[in-house]
């Protein structure tokens, strides 16, 4: 009768347990919310909203006394495929589990535990919120006194029980109550006092006599006892203290024994010869090994006789090889501009010929992009600029440096005619008739910039000459037989000269002055230039605008003076 009974029993819950195929079974809970029944296609979603709630909420942390909080968001991420998985295999185990599942709500039912993985940070960041209440371990260390090493004791500390803590914030998401006890452990230092205590020793041994260096059999110089000293370096390499030489510093004291021995490397030079360019090739050079006389030296101070260490030498490349510079392709001038220096200073013909010295020799590679400025750089009586003048409004005045513009006309003027890009470029404020019409470019220290970039297959290389009278700049490269025509457009929007006015914070205050200007017209004007490429077709079409403000009288004003119109201020530097 009572295996009849339990048989019955049986086919009972195999019946009740084929009604809820594909879905929870009664009873499962996930963070106390009922998910009996849900179809297994819509738990994730529904697990997924439950725990992300649980994780944004923060987790309190009793540490010392204190609560800190952290979010569990950052620590955890949920496993929806495992929690699923758990959910789904609730109550489908043993007949016991089943019964259980299937009489609910006579049973209690069965609360599942979000599965969580760690974030690969998370150790780190509770490390780092919990740093103020650690105590960090200090290893063990060893300076030199002169010729004396003193070692330093090391001193253990305290670091977060992180496996314990993670598991009480995990047990939190599953619905533990109250802040989760933070726990320490006993954190050792890295370097123990024996360690200290050996490389002590050591290094008592490397600083007890001098260190002889020899260059090829022949004695090039000696490291004194104090020089060892100076040099030593305690480096920890996992429960180690390394006895070792600054390899940079001791290369420094080394250089004077090595020096009639290296050989500086010398970079490939283009040399230009008329419109062709030759290479000149590059020297490869030497210079002391200092990694082999780190070990040649170090080897040496270990030994108590025989304190001798054998230098070598080492190749150095040059900057700029022979087959670098040929890959260049620099081969013939594609360019070539002048300017007239016009009525000039001696101080402004200085400026020019310093700047193009700066340029010369520059080399703007394929897509790379020619900045003024960054070539030449600060325009300062240190790096040997004088007052020249330069424009301001419709003012000339002294300025260091005078003659900049100039320049950049010129090399504006290569550029355009070769056919490359214009990136950046601006006009003078009033026209310069000794300049092609609309064709100026004007720049300043922190102000505007001309920019051109190198759209060739070959790098350019740019040389400069001049004379008293004029400057000339030359690209070299490899043409791509580029045709490039410019037009200049009607000059249009004339405007006739009046009154500026202008601001000088020096001169003295409510006063005023004149200054005569040439009483020239001021107009606009579009430059536009149409580039082929050797096959005839259009690589581009681009323009230029130039907008030249008329010149008259300007009066200047001191401080505190009424201005009846508007105004530029005159610079006081």
């Amino acid at each position: 009768m009572l295996v009849l009974l339990l048989g019955l029993a049986a086919l009972v819950l195999v019946a009740r347990s084929s009604l809820h195929a594909g879905e929870a079974m009664p009873g499962v809970h996930v963070l106390g919310t009922d998910l009996s029944g849900t179809p297994e296609a819509e738990l994730g979603p529904e697990i997924r909203a439950l725990v992300a709630r649980r994780l944004a909420e923060p987790v309190p942390l009793q540490v010392s006394g204190r609560t800190v909080q952290v979010p569990a968001a950052k620590l955890f991420l949920l496993d929806r495929q495992a929690t699923v998985a758990a959910a789904m295999d609730a109550g489908r185990g043993s007949w016991r589990g089943r019964a259980e599942s299937l009489f609910t709500p006579l049973t209690d039912g069965v609360e599942i535990a979000p599965r969580l993985v760690e974030r690969p940070n998370a150790d780190a960041r509770l490390v780092a919120l919990l740093k103020p209440f650690a105590r960090p371990p200090v290893d063990a260390a060893v300076r030199m006194a002169g010729l004396t090493p003193v070692t330093a004791p090391a001193r253990g500390g305290t670091e977060v029980d992180l496996d314990a803590l993670l598991a009480g914030i995990q047990a939190h998401v599953a619905g533990d109550e109250g802040a989760v006890p933070v726990s320490f452990v006993e954190a050792r230092p890295a370097i123990e006092d024996d360690a200290a205590s050996a490389a002590a020793e050591e290094a008592k041994l490397v600083v007890s006599a001098p260190v002889a260096v020899t260059w090829n059999g022949e004695t090039a110089g000696t490291l004194s006892r104090e020089r060892l000293a100076r040099l030593l370096t305690f480096e920890a390499r996992g429960d180690r203290l390394l006895v070792l030489l600054d390899r940079d510093r001791l290369a420094r004291a080394l250089d004077p024994a090595i020096a009639p021995h290296k050989q500086r490397a010398r970079n490939a030079q283009f040399v230009v010869n008329g419109n062709a360019v030759s290479i000149a090739p590059s020297q490869t050079g030497t210079t002391l090994d200092a990694d082999n006389a780190v070990v040649s030296v170090l080897t040496a101070a270990h030994r108590t006789d025989d304190r001798t260490a054998p230098l070598a030498l080492t190749s150095i490349e040059a900057d700029l090889t022979t087959a670098d510079a040929r890959a260049l392709g620099i081969t013939e001038r594609i360019s070539s501009f002048t300017t007239e220096m016009g009525p000039s200073s001696s101080n402004r013909i200085h400026n020019v010929h310093l700047m193009a010295d700066y340029i010369d020799g520059t080399i703007v590679k394929p897509g790379e992009t020619f900045s003024f400025n960054e070539s030449v750089g600060p325009r300062t009586p240190e790096r040997g600029f004088l007052e020249g003048q330069m424009i301001v409004g419709s003012l000339l005045l002294p300025s260091i440096g005078g003659g900049v513009c100039q320049t950049a006309t010129t090399l504006f003027n290569n550029a355009w005619d070769l056919g490359l890009p214009i990136v950046e470029r601006h006009n003078h404020s009033f026209f310069i008739s000794h300049y092609p019409t609309g064709r100026d470019a004007t720049v300043s220290w922190g102000g505007p910039d001309f920019k051109f970039r190198n759209d060739l297959e070959k790098a350019i290389l740019i040389k400069s000459s001049y004379t008293d009278a004029t400057l000339t700049f030359s690209f070299y490269g490899t043409s791509e037989g580029r045709q490039v025509v410019s037009r200049e457009g009607e000059k249009v929007n004339w405007k006739q000269p009046s009154v500026s006015y202008a601001l000088d914070p020096a001169a003295p205050p409510g006063s005023r002055r004149v200054e005569a200007g040439s009483h020239q017209s001021g107009f606009d004007v579009t430059v536009s230039r149409t580039v082929k490429r050797r096959d005839g077709s259009v690589l581009r079409e681009d323009a230029v605008t130039s907008h030249y403000i008329p010149v008259g009288d300007t009066w200047v004003y001191g401080p505190g003076s009424s201005i009846p119109g508007s105004y530029f201020v005159i610079p006081t530097t």
